[in-house]
């Protein structure tokens, strides 16, 4: 907290207060960030996705700012999908977590995997 005062200072004196204000918009969107849902995070990691095609952008810049980690995010959510059992999302953005499941629920024959991971089974052979 003390440095991002301290960045906001320095950016104020700099370049005057309208950076300043932005990193005040940032700070405050930290927070949101580290909290997104799994709808959130997969508007996010598009967006990522489309900036980095283009050569950096406004989300990779608030990540940035934010001193956080797409990657770190990406874990902390796959954790929450694999405890609630968010299927489609361990599918589209935890490739070890969507392994282990597997493992552990299709690897059976056709006649004993759960019906609640039947259709989790057959996208994962697909993928």
């Amino acid at each position: 907290m003390g440095r991002r005062i301290v960045l906001g200072v320095l950016l104020s004196l700099m370049t005057g207060l309208a950076a300043a204000g932005n990193l005040a918009l940032d700070s405050a969107g930290c927070t949101e960030l580290e909290s997104q849902g799994p709808e959130a995070f997969s508007r996010l990691v598009e967006q990522l996705e489309t900036e980095t095609k283009l050569g950096g952008g406004a989300s990779l810049d608030r990540l940035a700012a934010c001193g956080l980690d797409v990657e770190v995010l990406r874990q902390r959510q796959c954790g929450k999908a694999y405890s609630q059992q968010n299927l489609e999302f361990l599918l589209r953005h935890c490739r070890y977590e969507a392994w282990s499941l597997a493992r552990a629920q299709c690897e059976r024959s056709l006649d004993t995997i759960s019906p609640r991971y039947a259709e989790f089974c057959r996208a994962f052979g697909r993928e």
